[in-house]
């Protein structure tokens, strides 16, 4: 573990955010690499899906123009 991990403060909001998206919390996550590399891999295929999204909002909102 960094420094940096070490510092971050760790609010109720983004305690309960992680709990109830990956199914624990900051210390569980913080000492287990497997579980950092699920919510990376979770986070990556929303990020992914979002984009997909916007392209199809993006591209609808071009063709309901012409």
């Amino acid at each position: 573990m960094t420094g940096k991990e070490d510092d971050l403060k760790v609010t109720e909001h983004m305690e309960k955010g992680l709990r109830q998206n990956h199914g624990f919390g900051h210390e569980s996550l913080n000492t287990s690499l497997e579980k950092k590399i699920q919510v990376e891999k979770r986070r990556e295929k929303s990020h992914k899906e979002s984009q997909q999204i916007e392209r199809e909002i993006s591209n609808d909102l071009h063709h309901n123009r012409e």
